[in-house]
């Protein structure tokens, strides 16, 4: 094989490589830009595999599994602080969050099945509760002055993935 030839198959073979990155990094890129939190949404959708994300749907399914997925870290990281914590007022927020991180998971996943359906109107109610028991989890720590949530960071990240998967199935409600 001469050398233009080598030339020609490592160009061929580079272009065919880029070619779906591409395709997918114009999907994350244009489906985040309708999204309140571009930069996570660039982040954590940007991290799909490419054979799991050919279109839009499956953006949706994939935001819902990284919601998900940090859901159940949610409910290890309580774990793990109640086994460390004294205050039997932090201990009773922890417990309750832990309840509604067990729950939220729970809905999440229910939703990646939804969407198969395209049952929008339930995914919507369903996301929007694990909005709403994340809240309620940080809420629960500012009933007594001088607590400080341990949670306030990841309760915010993990609202902020479940608003990117609320944001994406509108596009596909809508299309």
């Amino acid at each position: 094989m001469s050398f233009s030839n080598y030339y020609f198959f490592f160009f061929f073979f580079f272009i065919v490589l880029a070619i779906p990155t591409h395709q997918i990094s114009y999907l994350v890129t244009n489906t985040c830009e309708k999204t309140s939190f571009l930069d996570l949404c660039i982040s954590v959708l940007g991290s799909a595999p490419e054979t799991d994300v050919k279109d839009v749907q499956d953006l949706a399914k994939f935001a819902l599994k990284m919601a998900s997925l940090n859901g159940t870290a949610m409910h290890m990281q309580i774990s793990s602080l109640l086994n460390t914590s004294s205050d039997e007022f932090i201990k009773q927020c922890l417990s309750d969050c832990s309840e509604i991180y067990i729950d939220a998971t729970d809905q999440l996943e229910d939703s990646m099945v939804a969407l198969d359906f395209k049952a929008f109107k339930d995914i919507n109610t369903w996301v929007n509760a694990a909005i709403t028991g994340s809240e309620t989890c940080e809420n629960g720590f500012k009933e007594e002055k001088g607590i400080v949530s341990p949670l306030s960071d990841l309760n915010l990240k993990f609202s902020q993935l479940c608003e990117i998967s609320l944001a994406i199935v509108k596009i596909l409600a809508t299309s």
